[in-house]
């Protein structure tokens, strides 16, 4: 009977043991999963906000191209102004010239 009593107790302390080392398997596939998915949400983060930088750094050259698109548009207009005034003067000194002669 003290036989058969110290197997039962031996088979039920290996019975605990494995079920030990398998809650902690389970325990250390748990943890390196969640590590996995932290560093996934870390990386996914770390992309993102590239990718944020990237379109702010795209939005500022647009508006700088704007800007300077804008900044051609009023320097040709200046320039045209600027030309018609010279014709006109031209043509107004030509008719002072003409007034003179007559």
């Amino acid at each position: 009977v003290a036989r058969l009593q110290a197997e039962e107790e031996a088979r039920l302390a290996e019975e605990a043991r494995l079920s030990e080392e398998a809650r902690l398997r389970k325990e250390e596939i748990r943890l390196a999963e969640e590590a996995r998915l932290d560093e996934e949400a870390r990386l996914q983060a770390e992309e993102k906000a590239r990718l944020e930088e990237i379109a702010r750094l795209r939005a500022k050259e647009e508006e700088e191209a704007r800007l300077r698109a804008e900044e051609e548009i009023r320097l040709a207009e200046e320039a045209r102004l600027a030309e018609q005034l010279r014709l006109q003067a031209e043509e107004e000194a030509k008719l002072a010239e003409v007034a003179r002669l007559q």
